[in-house]
């Protein structure tokens, strides 16, 4: 009885570190187009009308700093705030699947090849 137990609780331990797995990957995916698309800024101030677009979508505006507070009006600094922000995203999501990864193998091997403790139940 003891035995399937320890077996539900790491099935159940490698379900959650998949679903640990996918949601990090989903994150890593989001983060690294956000980079890749750059923020949403405005860009051009006609009154009090303001047009707001994604000027960078294309990618390049990474090596051009110096476009950055020529092209984004408002707000002040969104650009470098936008790579700070999903920077630290993109390397939070790829630890977390690291981490996640490591727990499903984990929890494959403690089925696969039972408690690591090799003691008995004393029965």
């Amino acid at each position: 009885m003891k035995y399937h137990l320890q077996h539900k609780k790491m099935l159940s331990s490698i379900l959650f570190a998949a679903v640990g797995v996918v949601g990090a990957g989903y994150s890593v995916i989001v983060s690294a187009v956000a980079i890749n698309h750059g923020p949403k800024c405005v860009v051009s101030i006609n009154g009090t009308d303001k047009q707001w677009n994604t000027p960078f979508s294309d990618g390049d505006y990474l090596s051009n700093k110096t476009a950055w507070s020529t092209v984004c009006l408002e707000p002040a600094g969104v650009v470098s705030w936008h790579l700070s922000l999903f920077s630290v995203l993109l390397v939070i999501g790829i630890i977390q699947m690291a981490l996640c990864a490591v727990q499903v193998v984990k929890g494959l091997l403690g089925c696969l090849c039972g408690d690591c403790c090799g003691g008995s139940d004393g029965a």
